[in-house]
């Protein structure tokens, strides 16, 4: 079964994704936290197959939660040292300016959260191998 950590401060959106992917016939084994500050202070590293970010949230915004998460996962001995994650945006994405904050990350690991949710659970499968 694939482990996902939601992690979104829109309360609404989450649990809507959290049900979606509770209903996909993949088998998800979902995690939401609603406070970012949660998420990082209970972050075990090799334990998600993916991590779901809502990009802008009124503690931490999505990237600074992703570093301090990336940042946790690094001192933990025997583990993956890297976790795979999509960022989820009501916003206008402007790939340019992410790759330039995060190059290691691509165009697949942001999603709108406007898209209809065969799009999204689609979009999710083909994330985590």
């Amino acid at each position: 079964m694939k482990n996902i950590l939601i992690v979104d401060d829109d309360i609404e959106t989450s649990l809507k994704y959290k049900k979606w992917l509770e209903e996909d016939e993949e088998g998800f084994n979902l995690t939401l936290i609603n406070d970012p500050e949660l998420a990082e202070q209970n972050f075990k590293p090799g334990n998600y197959d993916l991590v779901l970010i809502g990009f802008k949230m009124s503690v931490m915004d999505g990237f600074n939660l992703y570093d301090k998460l990336h940042e946790i996962s690094k001192k933990v001995e025997d583990t993956p040292k890297e976790f795979r994650v999509c960022f989820m945006t009501s916003s206008v994405i402007n790939y340019k300016a992410l790759a330039d904050i995060h190059p290691e990350l691509g165009q697949e690991c942001y999603v709108s959260k406007e898209v209809p949710k065969e799009v999204f659970v689609k979009h999710i499968n083909s994330l985590i191998p």
